[in-house]
């Protein structure tokens, strides 16, 4: 009896260590209408998310899911391809709250935006990196209070803001495909989606 009490007590354990999945996407499939707006073009197919920019509006392409949370961990992976300069993942409370936190990865440094109030942006962080054209990038962001830390290639930022701690209603996945030109230019490439909290 006293094997069994031991062997639930460990399972018990053990399950509640493992994080609970709120979000894995396969990207193998249209996506779902939780994948409510978007700029550009985006298709998922074999894996992967592929985006570019396309149209008479001068923005690079974004693709913006419904997803409630506060203190959780990001996971992807990331492409940059032909003349794309850099990828983003941007997080966003109320529509009339706007945007509250936003990691940049480009070819050559990586950055930190905050958003303490609407319409405002503030640079926490900004550092060198080289993110190489053509070649996966894995990117884990963990947020926890109004911390958020981000390890991109084994290189670890982080950054504090009290807007981090709001709950963040939606996130985006985009950045800067190459330019009007279509997928001829380049385009952002993103795989492997894992949110955990």
């Amino acid at each position: 009896m006293r094997l069994l009490a031991a062997i639930l007590f460990a399972v018990v354990q053990i399950s509640a260590a493992e994080p609970a999945v709120l979000l894995q996407e396969s990207f193998k499939e249209d996506l779902s209408k939780d994948w409510f707006w978007g700029l550009g073009t985006w298709r998922a197919e074999n894996g992967v998310l592929r985006g570019f920019e396309s149209g008479a509006r001068r923005h690079g392409p974004v693709k913006m899911r419904k997803l409630p949370l506060k203190d959780a961990t990001v996971e992807c992976e990331f492409r940059l391809e032909g003349k794309a300069t850099f990828a983003g993942v941007i997080f966003n409370g109320s529509q009339e709250r706007g945007h509250l936190v936003h990691l940049v990865m480009s070819r050559d440094q990586l950055r930190i935006l905050a958003h303490p109030k609407k319409g405002e942006t503030k640079e926490l962080l900004k550092t060198p990196a080289k993110l190489a054209v053509g070649e996966w990038h894995q990117v884990k962001l963990v947020f926890k209070g109004p911390t958020m830390s981000a390890t991109i290639d084994g290189q670890t930022i982080s950054a504090e803001n009290d807007c981090i701690a709001e709950e963040k209603l939606t996130f985006g996945l985009g950045g800067d495909s190459g330019g009007p030109e279509g997928e001829k230019a380049g385009a952002l490439e993103f795989r492997g989606l894992k949110i955990t909290q």
